[in-house]
């Protein structure tokens, strides 16, 4: 199994964070890290990432990929999920089974213990590279959270309101650190604001991967 540092702890016992939003600091300690990113090089090779295009005809800082039955992709089409890579017409890989095992461990002890993801957004943040606030709003059932698992360098992760223009707060997070967002606040804008290089525990590991886990379908 994967190896997580159970029980889950907050982040610091005196952070207070909105009701449906957990995090679970360094619940995966560095022998799970390696197992996990073992994993997530063959869904790289398969399914290498890269940056995306924005509706308006722009491209993100952070580059993209994904592995279960369906991933979710950006173009001048817009926003959505497709069962195949549009880049090279093949399926994505499926979701790895370590990945799998953290998912089970993580959603026993949440309140979605039936949670059963299908796709899996896998962004990877180079020095620079951000991701303004935005809302996940392109699955079908907004009661299903969405979870985030974070490999290589610490990052501030920006937690906002209901609107975009509501102020936004930073949690710094690290590698090994889960992050859960359902509930109340399941539709909250999120992003990532800043990146700190170098800051990773595993050598193996350059710049941030986060893998989020999604109910698209």
């Amino acid at each position: 199994m994967t190896n997580l540092e159970l029980p889950f702890t907050d982040l610091s016992p005196s952070l207070s964070l909105p009701e449906g939003l957990f995090l679970y600091a360094g619940a995966v300690g560095q022998p799970g890290q390696r197992r996990i990113y073992a994993a997530l090089e063959s869904v790289l090779k398969a399914a290498p990432p890269a940056p995306n295009r924005t509706k308006g005809g722009g491209q993100t800082s952070a580059a993209m990929t994904n592995c279960g039955e369906v991933g979710w992709w950006s173009d001048s089409k817009g926003y959505r999920y497709t069962p195949v890579n549009p880049v090279t017409g093949l399926s994505w890989p499926s979701i790895p089974d370590q990945f799998s095992e953290v998912i089970q461990q993580v959603k026993a002890q949440s309140p979605w213990p039936d949670f059963r993801p299908d796709a899996c957004l896998i962004n990877w943040y180079g020095e620079g590279a951000k991701m303004g606030l935005h809302q996940d709003r392109d699955e079908r059932d907004f009661s299903q959270p969405i979870i985030t698992v974070c490999l290589g360098d610490s990052a501030d992760f920006m937690v906002g309101g209901f609107a975009r223009a509501d102020k936004a707060t930073a949690l710094k997070v690290a590698s090994g650190d889960i992050l859960i967002m359902g509930g109340a606040s399941r539709m909250r804008f999120h992003g990532i604001r800043k990146i700190y290089p170098s800051t990773s525990p595993l050598p193996e590991i350059a710049g941030r991967y986060s893998l989020t886990f999604r109910k698209a379908l």
